[in-house]
């Protein structure tokens, strides 16, 4: 059975199970692809499956079933009879996800697929799959029935009873193509699929190999664990081949096309925008207009369009219709063939919302209108604190000079702290053709490789200056600066990096809510959140304990840790510090209203609340 290879940080499984193997299948749920693929890519989520069941039945995978997935690693009250006492449970089982909506059943095809995963799983390990030997997340932890209703064990065996019994060493034999192409020389191995099998004889690139069928169980390399089988029964790595997947994965569903929903179905909060973007606005917006947040949403996007020496959300002009703004949306009208009034109208809301920006910039209303993502709970506080880091843009971009090797995109991924190849995997996952495209100029062994490359100790730099350490990898450089710069116009990509993003806050949230339970309003939240985008979460927490006293109010706790947070800043940073912490404890733009807490970090975020809801091992 074909599945497709994902993978996920080195942080989120541990290589081998410490001399055990698996002799059960654990059966998990999450609400959307999105969520679970948000979760496995982050590095600091400790949270991983072996597989995970998309729609239409598509397989995909993201740890190798010979190393530990921590998917069931808390055990609260379980009621699993080959459970033993003592033993990490991650050790002996293989996680196996659905990607089902709350509420919503398992297809058919969900069901069938699972029925040949998990039948292949048990005979290879050589365990009965048996509902002792399938088992529901709820019967390790009592307190999470991920699954819920929407499964049904029963149904799951039934259909594994009527499917043929699966050999331990699979190999499918009807291949698509019978031929495959080598990109280079390449050996073919005998005995296994495996470096470690003697080379049978080696074929320069460009020659065709008959092939008769495939593993996907053999010796993984760069990411890729197929072999072809030959009819000399010999062993080629399909990596160094035009067909390093041999079945085409199924159609990836459309992104959603947010710009071109009904002008009646889309808003973006902000009043006077949304009436005029229905055609139900009344005049244009212009310089009669009054200072406000309908101007500050038209001076984004223009700014957005490459309009440059226009105010942001921190400029005291934010929101005033000036004669630059005029002088900007002539300038645009112009561009697209509009009446250049030099007042936003219908067409020209509609043609700044839908042109592709230049610039893209995260804001209100880039985020709802263009890219379709709510301006709500930690959305709200990604783009307040990426406007604040760099004013919001996407394509941001240090080039070392902090001795980071290559910072990137609104929250700047950076590549020596290990950060960088979080993003870049969400890209591959976002729109893999588009990624192997950019990245690769259409090769995904280049695509990958940078990847592989940045996930390096010290993300492939030397970790004192930052200088990359393989020439062909070094990101501060020609064509490689060019790449980021394509793939920040490319929506699924800017998407990526707010989900991302706002997976990495909801992981940093769950931290400080463990030692901080003195934050109650969003000012607090977007305030600590910042700071611990700056220095770490570990950074942020002995920022707490050196300031913390008992009864303090929660204004004079942020303040004491803006105070320390300076302090502990070199010289020539202590200004620019100083005045990002003094703008988020004034900025009228967060709220000083007591929050809930547990039902806003659950529900406020669609898509990574339930991040903080999820065990790791």
């Amino acid at each position: 059975m074909l599945k497709q290879w994902i993978g996920c940080p080195a942080t989120n499984f541990t290589q081998g199970r410490r001399g055990l193997k698996p002799l059960a299948v654990v059966i998990h749920a999450y609400p959307s692809l999105e969520t679970a693929e948000t979760v496995f890519a982050n590095p600091r989520s400790s949270e991983s499956c072996h597989y995970l069941i998309a729609a239409g039945g598509r397989i995909r995978q993201y740890v190798d079933e010979t190393d530990t997935a921590y998917h069931a690693g808390l055990v609260i009250n379980p009621s699993w009879g080959l459970y033993r006492r003592g033993i990490n449970p991650n050790l002996m089982t293989i996680g196996v996800a659905a990607a089902v909506g709350p509420g919503e059943h398992w297809s058919g095809e969900m069901y069938d697929a699972a029925a040949e995963l998990i039948g292949e799983i048990a005979a290879y390990w050589g365990f009965p799959p048996d509902a002792e030997h399938i088992v529901l997340h709820a019967e390790i932890r009592a307190s999470r029935d991920c699954t819920g209703r929407g499964f049904e064990r029963a149904e799951l065996l039934k259909r594994m009873a009527s499917r043929p019994a699966p050999s331990s060493a699979p190999f499918v034999k009807d291949l698509e193509r019978r031929f495959v192409r080598l990109l280079g020389a390449a050996h073919l191995r005998e005995d296994g699929p495996s470096t470690r099998a003697r080379i049978l004889c080696t074929l320069p690139a460009g020659t065709d190999v008959a092939v008769t069928g495939f593993t996907d169980r053999g010796e993984r390399i760069e990411g890729n664990a197929i072999w072809y089988e030959t009819p000399e029964n010999a062993f080629l790595w399909a990596g160094a081949t035009d067909a390093p997947q041999p079945l085409a994965p199924a159609p990836r569903a459309p992104a959603a096309a947010v710009v071109s929903l009904p002008e009646t179905a889309v808003e973006c909060g902000i009043p006077r925008i949304d009436a005029l973007f229905r055609g139900h606005g009344g005049a244009a917006i212009g310089v009669r207009e009054p200072t406000g947040d309908a101007v500050g949403a038209i001076q984004d996007l223009l700014s957005g369009h490459g309009h440059i020496g226009l105010p942001c959300l921190l400029s005291a002009a934010y929101g005033r219709f000036g004669s630059k703004t005029a002088a900007a949306v002539q300038d645009f009208q112009t561009g697209q063939g509009l009446s250049a009034s030099g007042e936003v109208d219908v067409a020209t809301l509609r043609a700044l919302v839908r042109t592709p920006a230049a610039k893209p910039r995260i804001s209100q209303v880039y985020l709802e209108l263009v890219l379709g993502l709510p301006y709500r709970g930690l959305y709200k506080i990604l783009s307040i604190v990426a406007q604040m880091e760099g004013v919001g843009k996407f394509g941001a971009i240090n080039l070392n000079t902090d001795a980071a090797g290559l910072s990137y995109g609104i929250i700047q991924w950076a590549q020596r702290p290990g950060r960088l190849p979080e993003l870049l995997r969400a890209f591959s996952v976002a729109d893999r053709e588009h990624y192997i495209e950019i990245f690769g100029g259409g090769d995904a062994r280049i695509a990958d490789g940078l990847i592989t490359c940045t996930s390096r100790p010290n993300g492939g730099v030397d970790a004192r200056t930052g200088v990359a350490l393989d020439p062909a990898f070094d990101l501060v450089r020609a064509p490689w600066t060019g790449r980021f710069e394509k793939a920040t116009l490319h929506l699924p990509f800017q998407r990526a990096q707010v989900q991302t993003a706002a997976a990495a806050f909801c992981h940093s949230l769950g931290k400080i809510r463990s030692y901080a339970r003195d934050l109650h309003t969003e000012r607090g939240i977007a305030f600590m959140l910042d700071v611990a985008n700056q220095f770490g979460d570990g950074g942020l927490k002995k920022l707490y304990l050196a300031v913390h006293r008992e009864g303090m109010a929660e204004m004079e706790l942020l303040e004491a840790i803006a105070d320390e947070s300076v302090e502990r800043m070199p010289d020539k940073f202590k200004q620019g510090v100083r005045s990002r912490r003094d703008d988020f404890l004034h900025t009228a733009r967060l709220s000083d209203e007591a929050i809930d807490m547990d039902d806003w970090s659950s529900t406020e975020t669609p898509s990574v609340g339930r991040v903080l809801q999820r065990d790791g091992s």
